[in-house]
């Protein structure tokens, strides 16, 4: 291995993020002061406002911790997480990923929005001009305009529109008459544009929607600028959307920490004050942010921003080391170069030990893709030699597939640019070995570049995230399932309901909700005892399953109440499941534990439909029906009338 390529694989291994997300076990800490930096781009006072009880709400979750909170700006997050000040970061998408790649920081949670029934959790930009200005209709109609715009670094305040403009065909270097920046608040931006001193304006969607509920009239004078619609996105927005802001973490930040800030933040939902203070339905596992990549690569900025040489400015700060370096090469010319091929091989060998004790698999490949390096663990990996892995495609060394499909993740003898786009900068796969064991892989491609006498391309590291994504499964399952009986929770099961109901008010689709209630179930308790009556509440949501489809949603909503919404079904057919449940549940007795044991179940049912206005009061009228059925003698199907839905009023 040459001493060039030595030197480059050495910097790829100490930028390469290692630290794992979570640990199995919560880790006990001392007490602690952390810090949440928060990219403030409405301001100081507002970003105080929407997180301080955040922070609260962790210090409170969190034994042995106290969080604080720090409002920046884009140049001083920056600066800030260089200098390990920040513990955790909310920022911006586009922030995020430039700050994961330069500084190691890692996504722990996506934040979600408030609305309901969206695909999935983004955001986008605006344009904005006075309302007057009819000759500003579409984004190229802004051709020789001047354009107002957050910050030159900012993804929601400037870089989405950029890509738009680009797109309708214009260069904002020679196609618009001038870009400014306004700096945080963005709020400026408006200003700007209502006193004439720019034709239009950018900002991150929902500035105007807040500003409008808050009464501002300001609002009224404006008006969008190539406006587009999305489905289940309530914003006006002049671009496509993008993942929400992540919650992100210091890459040594404790383990055992982190797992207990990623169930906090999991446990949060539309209605804790935390939630309702930051305008946010709550917080999800991390998303990918490949979307974001594409925007960088595609505008050539953040890590794609090209870095040239300054020639001058590295002789002005070298000048002395190169005096000296040259007056030794003079003197000592003959000396110098044999100590320097000692030490280059000698380095060589001491790189080479060092990536063969590395515990990820390390490859490296040639311009035309073939395998020139693979250290012990990628040889583990791929059950082979090293002699029989040398000079073959990476297709051949190693079994990848997407996630989820199955496919190959590699085309046949997969070389050169095909190979690239197919692995991305940085994607998971799934890696079948040959002995048919599995194992989830982070792949990390680095291009390297070309240094005389090597043929070394690419640098690629294969890190087994298996266990952390089974740890991240398991997490979102139990925040989100009954610990009893496996069923869903009844905050889960409601915003499956959320859903159902908004489909159904879009006459997308038709489902019902039944409300199975079990009688006699407390004389089975009183009688046997609370572990029999336990496994009895398994053994019903085990009867639910088997009654109920894979698309339909089962919950245990409560004591001995369980709940189904059996999509694609009226009110009819949920009469009908309701009777098979009743049967099922009454027809023979139950084992539980060597005990037959004998209960029934009343249902009620409610046909989900523009009638019903949201998910309390088809719980009311579901609850009605159930309760007709039980006057009517038990194990009855009662199904609600028109006149039992109404909306429900007051607190």
């Amino acid at each position: 291995m040459s001493g060039g390529l030595a030197v480059l694989l050495l910097c790829c291994l100490l930028l390469y993020p290692s630290a794992p997300l979570f640990a199995e076990e919560t880790a006990a800490v001392d007490e602690q002061r952390l810090v949440l930096g928060v990219l403030a781009h409405r301001g100081d006072d507002v970003a105080r406002q929407r997180w301080t009880p955040f922070v609260e709400y962790l210090s409170e979750q969190i034994d042995g911790a106290r969080f604080v909170l720090e409002p920046v700006d884009n140049d001083g997050l920056q600066a800030a997480v260089a200098d390990k000040r920040f513990d955790l970061i909310l920022t911006n998408s586009g922030s995020y990923v430039m700050l994961e790649q330069q500084h190691g920081i890692s996504r722990i949670a996506t934040m979600q929005p408030r609305q309901v029934g969206r695909d999935e959790d983004r955001f986008g930009a605006v344009v904005i001009a006075r309302a007057d200005r009819d000759d500003l209709v579409e984004l190229d109609d802004l051709r020789g305009q001047r354009l107002s715009a957050v910050h030159p670094d900012a993804f929601g305040g400037w870089w989405m529109t950029w890509r738009e403009l680009q797109a309708a065909g214009l260069d904002v270097e020679s196609d618009l008459a001038s870009v400014v920046f306004t700096g945080f608040p963005v709020g400026r931006g408006l200003d700007w544009v209502l006193q004439g001193e720019v034709d239009a304006a950018t900002f991150r969607t929902g500035i105007l929607e807040d500003l409008e509920a808050r009464g501002d009239p300001r609002v009224e004078q404006v008006r969008v600028v190539g406006e587009r619609a999305f489905p289940s996105f309530t914003y006006r927005a002049s671009t496509r959307l993008y993942p929400e802001w992540p919650l992100a973490m210091r890459g040594d930040l404790d383990t055992g920490l982190a797992h207990a800030i990623l169930l906090a933040t999991l446990l949060l939902d539309e209605e804790h004050p935390a939630s309702q203070a930051a305008g946010i339905g709550g917080w999800a596992a991390p998303r990918s942010y490949e979307d974001v990549h594409g925007l960088m690569y595609e505008l050539g900025v953040g890590l794609y921003a090209p870095q040239p040489f300054d020639i001058l400015v590295w002789l002005r700060g070298n000048i002395l080391w190169l005096v000296s370096a040259l007056a030794v090469v003079a003197l000592l010319a003959l000396l110098y170069v044999s100590r320097v091929h000692t030490r280059v091989r000698r380095s060589g060998r001491n790189l080479e030990r060092s990536m063969d004790a590395i515990p990820d698999a390390v490859i490296t490949l040639d311009a035309r893709g073939g395998i020139s390096y693979v250290n012990p663990a990628a040889r583990e990996l791929a059950g082979l030699t090293r002699d029989q892995v040398l000079g073959c495609s990476l297709d051949q060394l190693l079994d990848l597939r997407e996630l989820g499909t199955g496919h190959p993740l590699l085309p046949a003898d997969a070389r050169g640019e095909a190979l690239n786009q197919a692995l991305g900068e940085r994607s998971d796969a799934r890696l079948v070995r040959r002995d048919g064991h599995e194992l989830i892989v982070r792949i990390a491609r680095t291009a390297l570049d070309p240094v005389a006498g090597s043929s070394v391309r690419t640098l690629l590291v294969l890190t087994d995230v298996s266990e952390e994504r089974r740890l991240v499964d398991r997490l979102v399952h139990e925040a989100s399932h009954d610990g009893l009986t496996g069923l869903l929770n009844r905050r889960a099961f409601e915003r499956e309901l959320e859903i159902a109901m908004h489909a159904a008010r879009d006459n997308r689709a038709v489902a019902s909700l039944l409300l199975v209630d079990l009688d006699y179930f407390k004389d089975v308790n009183d009688h046997h005892g609370h572990r029999v009556g336990d496994e009895l509440l398994r053994q019903v949501a085990h009867v639910l399953r088997q009654l109920t489809r894979g698309h339909d949603a089962v919950a245990r909503i409560g004591g001995d109440e369980f709940a189904v919404i059996a999509r694609d079904t009226n009110a009819e057919y949920g009469r009908i499941l309701g009777q098979r449940i009743c049967s099922a549940l009454a027809d023979r007795p139950l084992q539980v534990e060597a005990r037959e044991v004998t209960i029934g179940a009343s249902v009620g049912v409610v046909e989900l439909g523009p009638d019903v206005p949201g998910v309390d009061e088809a719980f009311v009228a579901a609850d009605r029906a159930c309760y007709q059925a039980k006057d009517q003698g038990r194990g009855q199907v009662g199904v609600a009338r028109k006149a039992d839905i109404y909306p429900i009023t007051g607190a």
